[in-house]
This record gives structure tokens, C-alpha cells and sequence, in this order.
């Protein structure tokens, strides 16, 4: 398991609130993104499996795979700016991973979720421009783009469940 730091949110509710907060990010801001992005792939995999149709499914489970891809890219940033390593955990080494069980998939949960993901796109803007690194901001930026495209995804599965 990761130890969190004294200073790094005990669980993913807060860190997830506490991260939107953070303008100008440090080392354990980034390791507390990397732990919740890692952790974004349980919990769109929950969402996956209460997916109505194979099609919305398949929409979320790709969000979840990508999420896993922003805490590499986080880590990769990590690695630029302080020289450290610190890749994401498994989801048992992981102490904000969750797998929710018996999640309803609703239109409103997937407006939420757009929502989310829009404002990570924004975080993700706000801190490439604060880190002063040309190959950070990069990485940080493709991460946004990525969030951007998960909010979509979840307004086409919205759409789908009207089908």
C-alpha cells in the first residue's frame, strides 16, 4: 500500500474534492493525481459494469483505460520536474482505488460525471501553465484533451440510454 503523506487526503472523496483546489501543484499534489487517476479506472469499470448496452459499456471502459494513462503521464511529469519515480500502483497498492458495487447508471450521475471530467480539463490547463517546463505542460495539456474526451463519452452514453 502507499503511504500517504501527512499532508495528502486520506481518501479519494477528499482528495478528489482537495485536488480541484490546487493551482500551483506540488510533488505530493502530483502523487495524489496519480493515485486518483490510477483510481479512475476501478471506478469507470463499475460503471462499465452497470452499463445497460454493450455499446455504453464499451464508451466507459475506454474512459477507464485512458484514466490509467494520465497517472502514467502524471508520473512521467513527476519524473521531469523533481527527478523522482513514483509510478501508479496497482489497485491494491492504491489506497483511493474503488471499485463501487451496485452503481445505477442514471443520466444525472453521467451529467455529473461530464462535469467532472470538464473540470479536470481546466486543472489540468491551469497547472501546465503554472509548472514553467515545455515536456511537463505537454503531457499535462494531452491529459486535459483526454478528460475533455471522457465528458463526451458520457454524454453519448447519456444519449444511449434514451435508445
Amino acid at each position: 500500500m502507499i503511504e500517504l503523506t501527512p499532508t495528502m487526503p486520506k481518501n479519494a472523496t477528499d482528495a478528489s474534492t482537495y485536488i480541484y483546489t490546487v493551482k500551483t501543484p506540488t510533488l505530493d499534489d502530483f502523487k495524489v493525481m496519480v493515485l486518483l487517476e490510477a483510481a479512475g479506472q476501478g471506478f469507470y469499470r463499475a460503471l462499465a459494469d452497470a452499463a445497460p448496452s454493450e455499446t455504453i459499456k464499451g464508451l466507459l471502459g475506454k474512459s477507464g483505460a485512458e484514466e490509467l494513462g494520465h497517472a502514467h503521464r502524471v508520473s512521467r511529469v513527476i519524473r521531469l520536474l523533481f527527478g523522482e519515480e513514483f509510478p501508479p500502483p496497482e489497485p491494491g497498492d492504491n489506497p483511493y482505488y474503488m471499485m463501487p458495487q451496485g452503481l445505477v447508471l442514471s443520466k444525472e450521475m453521467l451529467d455529473s460525471i461530464t462535469q467532472g471530467e470538464i473540470g479536470g480539463e481546466a486543472l489540468y490547463e491551469g497547472w501546465a501553465a503554472s509548472i514553467g517546463n515545455e515536456e511537463a505542460a505537454r503531457l499535462l495539456r494531452q491529459n486535459g484533451k483526454e478528460e475533455r474526451g471522457h465528458g463526451d463519452r458520457a454524454q453519448e452514453a447519456k444519449r444511449l440510454l434514451d435508445s
